[in-house]
């Protein structure tokens, strides 16, 4: 339910996409007791579960820290993290990449029998795995991953270009059957960016606190900024001119999990604000992850933000009215009459799952 939103796609219009995702958390923890939130929220959002745990913990961790300092992941916290968000991406790749970006079938039995036995899937995943390394090599990159890492150094975005034309494995091939279209397609967005000092963070947390609609339909600055995978904090060099690049990304995000030997690819931390508020965030599969957290003397929620757009994009509106205007005119002529109804996960809008992405940080292209 929390990631379903019934979307209206009106090309041509002033504003053409109504509907907006509920915001349930904070309807949901307010007036409970604050060490009630980790379950709930990775509970309400199973699909990152433990992300939304994580994050949910160090707000509560921050807001207990008796030095006030920023507080990080610890060492279980980020093997969680980094085992979901591995998962996540796999899952993604194998399930949804076939039928959205190339041969619109469904997997095969090969296909899942060949999922199961991945070693990212497997419960017993740790760090430093040579049978996971081997398997994306073979499976994904067709090299080894220092090869492909090396080869990113200098330009990242050129090599997924290099890759996708040269390697034959299905997820290369899957990526060059869309390269002609989902090239064309140019949002000019920005990173949100995160800072050391944590000033971003501050900002959001008081565009959250002013307002309790900020995590449906965030403003910021009136500009549209985006937290993809494609944008880590470690990562600098990859620019994303395209929607190809953003959904290319996935397979970048994936070498350095695979590579990370002690979970620190993903970064996730908290910051106590004032007496009884603190935010917290996370990086995960799908971009950024932010939790706003505000309890009285008691230990109760006053207030909870729950913002976790996948590939985060800021005004959403603007981002779709880019796209219906400049990318799709014979799509736009086709239902310039009338209203596309589409029931779709609202966060094909931000660019993370769906057939019908924008964007799209994940996977749809199609609009038709």
């Amino acid at each position: 339910m929390a990631g379903l939103s019934p979307l209206q796609l009106m090309p041509g219009a002033a504003v053409p996409v109504a509907g907006v995702r509920m915001p349930l958390a904070q309807y949901l923890l307010r007036g409970r007791a604050c060490t009630q939130a980790p379950q709930l929220l990775s509970s309400l959002y199973a699909l990152c579960g433990q992300a939304h745990r994580i994050c949910a913990q160090l707000a509560l961790a921050a807001l207990q820290s008796p030095t006030g300092l920023p507080v990080q992941a610890d060492a279980p916290q980020r093997l969680a993290l980094w085992r979901e968000t591995l998962r996540e991406h796999v899952r993604r790749m194998a399930l949804d990449w076939p039928r959205l970006l190339r041969t619109g079938a469904k997997p095969d039995a090969h296909t899942l029998a060949d999922l199961a036995a991945c070693p990212a899937l497997q419960p017993t995943l740790q760090w430093r795995d040579p049978a996971l390394k081997a398997w994306l090599a073979q499976q994904v990159l067709g090299m080894p991953v220092e090869h492909w890492l090396q080869g990113c150094q200098k330009s990242p975005g050129n090599r997924l270009l290099q890759w996708a034309h040269e390697i034959r494995t299905a997820s290369a091939q899957q990526l060059l059957a869309v390269l002609p279209r989902a090239r064309a397609w140019r949002p000019a967005l920005q990173p949100l960016g995160l800072d050391a000092g944590g000033a971003v963070l501050r900002q959001l947390a008081e565009a959250m606190r002013a307002d309790e609609q900020f995590t449906s339909l965030p403003q910021w600055g009136g500009r549209c900024l985006e937290t993809g995978c494609w944008s880590r904090w470690g990562e600098t060099s990859l620019q994303v001119p395209d929607v190809w690049t953003r959904l290319a990304a996935r397979t970048n995000d994936l070498a350095h999990l695979v590579q990370d030997a002690e979970g620190r690819w993903l970064r996730a931390g908290a910051l106590v604000l004032d007496a009884g508020e603190a935010i917290a965030w996370c990086e995960m599969a799908r971009g950024l992850l932010v939790h706003w957290l505000q309890v009285d003397a008691e230990g109760v929620l006053n207030g909870t933000r729950c913002w976790h757009r996948p590939s985060g994009t800021f005004t959403p509106k603007a981002r779709l009215r880019r796209c219906c205007g400049n990318c799709l005119p014979a799509w736009r002529r086709r239902t310039s009459d009338r209203p596309w109804i589409c029931w779709l996960r609202h966060s094909t809008l931000c660019g993370a799952r769906g057939g019908a992405s924008a964007n799209t940080g994940g996977h749809g292209l199609c609009m038709n």
